[in-house]
């Protein structure tokens, strides 16, 4: 199908060129403090996660010819590009992102979280982890990025599986009323304190529990996960126990702030 695929092997292209110029800018940069970078590298990895979740995407439903749907997908994959590139252009520097840089529609919420979740089936279940997802049959659309608010899940379901010991489950639910969406990621791991909630979204914060797999413990996903819930005018909080896992949650507005 040379018709569909030719904007898809374009829009990836792109999204090539426009990443080796990101890591170009950051092989520029000579003085930096290194917790921001720490940070803005993290965001980074988030980022290109995306990338290869929406190429899934794509290539699973190449097999007839493009709709809005894979076009729609094709334009969240240049968005996440620009986010990138703008993490990289940050390196250092004091300007965080700002709400200009984000791209705000109505978003069916319950679809995006399911698309995210398959994805994360897959590294859950070599974990031998349950990942399972609960959602009425109507939810309210938020008014939010959809790319800002797929890395928030990222991040959430990523610590979710980091941390949970295997054999357990990650179960994953929505709930909307008039006012917005609230969804939340429940684990089966070691919980968090109250000391260490109090530090959760702050740079550097290093949890006592450790992940089962060795992998690092730092925060700084939790900090580019809140930079965006409050650029998107959300909220994000944790409820937890020690010994009885954590319970990750944010909300989202339905209708955009008012001035």
């Amino acid at each position: 199908m040379p018709d569909a695929t030719a904007p898809v092997i374009a829009a990836i292209a792109r999204a090539q060129e426009d990443l080796q110029d990101a890591l170009a800018e950051l092989d520029a940069l000579h003085v930096v403090q290194a917790d921001a970078l720490a940070v803005a590298r993290h965001a980074l990895h988030n980022y290109l996660a995306l990338s290869s979740m929406t190429l899934d995407v794509v290539v699973r439903d190449l097999g007839t010819a493009a709709d809005p749907l894979i076009l729609s997908w094709l334009r969240g994959l240049q968005h996440v590009t620009d986010l990138m590139a703008q993490t990289v252009r940050r390196l250092g520097v004091t300007p965080t992102l700002e709400p200009e840089h984000l791209e705000f529609e109505h978003v069916n919420l319950a679809l995006g979280v399911a698309r995210v979740c398959n994805f994360f089936e897959r590294k859950a279940a070599h974990k031998h982890q349950r990942l399972t997802v609960e959602a009425p049959a109507t939810v309210p659309a938020v008014w939010t990025d959809r790319a800002a608010v797929a890395t928030v899940l990222t991040n959430l379901l990523s610590n979710a599986i980091k941390f949970s010991p295997p054999g357990t489950a990650i179960r994953v639910t929505l709930e909307g009323d008039a006012h917005g969406v609230t969804c939340a990621a429940q684990d089966e791991g070691p919980g968090v304190s109250a000391a260490e909630q109090a530090q959760l979204f702050q740079r550097g914060a290093r949890l006592s529990p450790q992940p089962t797999h060795g992998e690092s413990s730092h925060g700084y996903g939790l900090v580019v996960a809140k930079e965006l819930i409050d650029l998107v005018g959300g909220s994000l909080w944790c409820e937890s126990t020690p010994g009885q896992g954590a319970t990750f949650a944010f909300r989202l507005p339905i209708e955009p702030a008012r001035a």
